[in-house]
């Protein structure tokens, strides 16, 4: 009987029907018709081999007690774990066995995970809660997370792997599973003090994320996608302190608002992921994932890449998350004008891992934009070069991760990106008193939930009386409206991600109680 029913999924496979075929990692297609291609799918991640722990317990085998609906005060569930911030919700939320009654009934039938686990039989949830109301704060976001004090102390510049199992499923109330390929976001907090968990008010019914609070610093983060199963995650860091205690759960960016839909399901009603075998180890203790240079030089075309070295190894390399065809061998030489972040699929006998992306290719900043010449404001900032995912910036003896000043004049910045490239760039600065001028708005932002320039909006500034603010697409299409001068466009639409590009916004209103109308352009840049 089995085997009559692989024949058929073959067949249909075969006959173009894309949802009874498995993922092929090697092909460049989506395969099974899920709209995830090559490493883009889980299907194509594959189980680390880790060995070594700096956390206790962490499979969340070794458990207290079962969980229960009522505030556990002492905050402790798996033994060695927290929670990491104090909530009026119940323990089911965070920690869960399949042998305690509550899951079986709670857990098993709403939001069930693929079996088996990573790890044994626990696992812990984390949740991201939705804002219904664009000018909720933060800090009133609910987030949970998971905290350990760590045996020994994270030392001070070293770098550590902190790796996971996750994963995102279906609840009975999503039967159509409509958030499938949603991402979500594994984070990694640190603080020095272990009193710092749990971190908010006690009788609060949200507190946001760490990095709200004194002395929480972001270690690290990743961003996942699980359709219903489990996969592996990485992050690597520098620790900054001698971090004592971490929290693990979402990072501190907002989900977008979102409505109760006509079939009563929502983001909201599952926007919860599982967490299972994490591990936190020193970046030399963990498998290799790094390619390296054989020839050439990264920065330019034409350089030859070389995979981790393992015996009786199969390899096959990725361009941007998408196979390359034939290119099975350990070292890869990168095509002349071609250009992105490689890696490689290694896989033996007893282990399988994903390398890092590398970048290699001719010019890695093509996507940069800084403007040519633009105008100051005397006295108010300007930022000349927004803050871009690894990409530095060297300017008067300083690295930064953007540049913002307050003066005209011509100024040279070098920015430093992946593997060491860099270019220059010149930008020159004219200035001009605030009472004289029109509105001055960004060129720029880059909305990636860092909390750096995560949202285009208008200077903050007392003599502005706001009419309307609007961003629209290329064809016209408004993005983005609001009289609101505290609020700003967050890159997304329609409950979605927009591209990366120049979109054209128009500000209308009083300033220095004249009126005026602005209308330029923004580079959303991720």
């Amino acid at each position: 009987m089995k085997l009559k029913s692989c024949l058929l999924c073959c067949l249909l496979c075969i006959a173009g029907l894309a949802g009874f075929c498995q993922e092929d990692c090697s092909n460049g297609k989506d395969d099974d018709g899920d709209g995830l291609v090559d490493l883009k799918d889980p299907d194509c991640q594959c189980r680390i081999t880790v060995r070594g722990n700096l956390f206790q317990n962490g499979s969340f085998e070794d458990f207290l007690h079962c969980p229960t609906y009522l505030y556990d005060n002492d905050n402790a569930i798996a033994r060695f774990w927290r929670m990491g911030t104090y909530t009026n919700g119940s323990e089911a939320i965070y920690y869960h066995n399949l042998a305690c009654s509550s899951d079986s009934a709670i857990v098993m039938k709403y939001i069930p995970p693929a079996l088996p686990l990573p790890d044994g039989k626990a696992f812990v949830s984390i949740r991201q809660a939705v804002y219904r109301k664009p000018d909720s704060r933060e800090t009133d976001i609910a987030k949970t997370y998971v905290s350990q004090c760590l045996q020994t102390p994270l030392k001070k510049d070293e770098d550590y792997v902190f790796s996971f199992s996750a994963g995102r499923f279906r609840s009975n109330d999503d039967a159509g599973f409509k958030y499938r390929t949603e991402p979500f976001t594994v984070a990694l907090f640190g603080h020095l003090d272990c009193n710092a968990v749990p971190f908010g008010g006690i009788a609060a019914n949200s507190n946001g994320c760490p990095a709200n609070y004194a002395g929480w610093v972001l270690l690290g983060k990743t961003v996942m996608r699980s359709t219903g199963n489990w996969v592996q995650g990485r992050v690597k860091f520098t620790a900054p302190f001698g971090v004592n205690v971490v929290a693990i759960g979402p990072d501190c960016s907002f989900l977008v608002p979102e409505l109760e839909l006509a079939d009563s399901t929502t983001r909201a009603d599952f926007y919860v992921y599982y967490l299972d075998d994490v591990h936190l180890l020193p970046a030399a203790r963990f498998p290799s994932s790094v390619v390296q240079t054989l020839g050439g030089n990264v920065c330019q075309p034409d350089s030859v890449l070389r995979a981790p070295s393992f015996p009786n190894a199969v390899y096959q390399w990725y361009r941007d998350s998408i196979a390359i065809a034939g290119a099975t061998q350990q070292p890869y030489r990168v095509p002349k004008n071609i250009s992105g972040f490689f890696s490689v699929r290694v896989s033996t006998a007893d282990t399988c891992f994903v390398t890092d992306p590398y970048y290699a290719g001719a010019d890695p900043f093509a996507h940069l934009h800084l403007a040519n010449d633009t105008t100051v404001c005397k006295d108010e900032p300007l930022v000349i070069a927004p803050a871009s995912d690894n990409i530095t910036y060297l300017w008067d003896n300083l690295s930064l991760t953007e540049v913002k000043i307050d003066r005209g004049g011509v100024y040279e910045i070098k920015a430093i990106g992946v593997n060491g490239c860099s270019k220059t760039f010149t930008i020159r600065v004219g200035e001009q008193a605030c009472d004289e001028s029109t509105l001055h708005m960004p060129n720029a932002f880059t909305p990636n939930g860092d909390g750096r320039n995560d949202v285009f909006r208008i200077p903050a500034t007392r003599q502005f009386q706001l009419r309307e603010f609007s961003v629209f697409d290329r064809w016209g299409k408004n993005l983005f409206s609001t009289r609101n001068l505290g609020a700003g466009w967050n890159g997304t639409a329609g409950g979605r991600q927009s591209p990366p590009g120049t979109y054209v916004y128009l500000v209308r209103g009083r300033f220095h109680n004249k009126p005026v109308e602005v209308k330029g352009t923004v580079s959303l840049i991720r």
